[in-house]
């Protein structure tokens, strides 16, 4: 007996001296930073700024809250929702850039692995572009929430010079925006909305020519009907009112050309391959240069813009070119009377050998037909597309 209550006190004795020897069953768990597993951000593409983003994942918690950090600071963001497999947040409409995210719970916190990839645009709503073509010099209206003062129209388009890029103020009106178009500005251009850092491209204006018009280093001489597309001719000859086509060759070394309206780009850069490769075998023409070579090579300065971008035109471009010379002749771009070579190679076992060509000693009747490419010599004029 007396062994059994020294046993009792001793235990008392221990659980009074060491705590947590006797069990709580009050005391309150201690807070432990989220495990979160199997991160997973969105696609930029997929993230609009001022919009819901979601990140995929295994451990969030619907008390969770969501931290982004760039260089400028931390920001708490609005959670959505959230389950064991995603957590929703609302982007803030400013943001653009690489973003960590950093889940806290109960006042801890961990940082994902990975980035938040914000793209850096402007956040627009129900935009209307023009549905037609506009004319030169108009003032333009496009339909749109979210436009803001001091955001600016760029409007870009290929066949501009490289780097060539016009910046315009906007106005904000109660439905959008309105702008002057500036001079010199034609064809189907890019519209892109910048404010900042951060640009969204609208769409397409189609900024409507006319043959005659003096654009783009040239002379517009033909438009298709919408008036947006269409070909410029340079406004003097390129060479001496002779010179060869190319090498005459066999079947075989044929470029493969066409005839068509739109064929001369793609027919001059065929043309220029073939006579890197005949080159390669052959040093007859290691001294000169082929039609479809001097147009590509030509470049013509008109103010401060500079075109590189002019190519042989096919048989189809060329004969257009003839059904205006007289209103080219008025706008002081006239062809002197002579053969002219176009881009397009014969027909059949002729394609080797000879190219078309279009006679504008003719007053009006069209006559094209194919000659020798190396024995015939005649004049060459250049043109660009837009």
């Amino acid at each position: 007996m007396k062994k059994n209550i020294c046993y009792l006190l001793f235990t008392i004795l221990i659980a009074g001296i060491i705590p947590g020897c006797s069990k709580n069953n009050d005391a309150a768990p201690v807070p432990i930073a989220p495990i979160l597993k199997e991160i997973v951000f969105p696609n930029e593409n997929d993230v609009i700024p001022g919009k819901e983003a979601t990140i995929l994942g295994k451990g969030f918690s619907k008390e969770d809250k969501i931290f982004i950090e760039a260089d400028n600071g931390m920001l708490e963001v609005e959670v959505t929702g959230a389950t064991n497999d995603y957590i929703r947040f609302i982007v803030p409409a400013e943001s653009g850039g690489l973003y960590t995210v950093t889940v806290e719970r109960a006042g801890k916190q961990t940082t994902l692995d990975g980035e938040l990839s914000v793209p850096f645009i402007v956040v627009l709503e129900n935009v209307v572009m023009p549905a037609s073509g506009v004319q030169q010099g108009a003032t333009v209206k496009i339909e749109g929430e979210g436009f803001q003062d001091g955001d600016i129209l760029q409007l870009t388009a290929a066949f501009y010079p490289e780097g060539k890029t016009y910046n315009i103020p906007v106005t904000i009106t109660a439905k959008g925006i309105s702008f002057l178009l500036p001079t010199g500005a034609y064809g189907a251009n890019n519209a892109i909305i910048t404010r900042g850092e951060k640009k969204t491209n609208l769409g397409t204006i189609g900024i409507e020519v006319n043959a005659g018009d003096e654009l783009g280093g040239g002379i517009v001489y033909y438009t298709e009907s919408n008036k947006v597309h269409g070909f410029i001719v340079s406004k003097t000859n390129t060479g001496t009112p002779e010179e060869q086509f190319g090498p005459a060759v066999a079947l075989s070394g044929a470029a493969g050309t066409g005839k068509s309206l739109g064929s001369g780009k793609v027919n001059t850069a065929k043309l220029i391959d073939k006579m890197n490769a005949f080159r390669q075998n052959n040093s007859s023409w290691n001294t000169k240069k082929s039609a479809a070579e001097m147009c590509n090579e030509l470049s013509i300065t008109a103010g401060d813009d500079t075109y590189t971008d002019w190519f042989l035109p096919s048989q189809e471009e060329l004969i257009e070119i003839f059904k205006v010379k007289n209103m080219l002749w008025d706008k002081g771009a006239g062809m002197p009377a002579n053969n002219y070579w176009s881009s397009s190679e014969g027909d059949g076992d002729a394609a080797g050998w000879s190219a078309f060509y279009v006679n504008f000693y003719e007053p009006e009747n069209i006559v094209s037909g194919n000659s020798d490419k190396e024995g015939w010599k005649i004049g060459i004029r250049a043109i660009r597309s837009f």
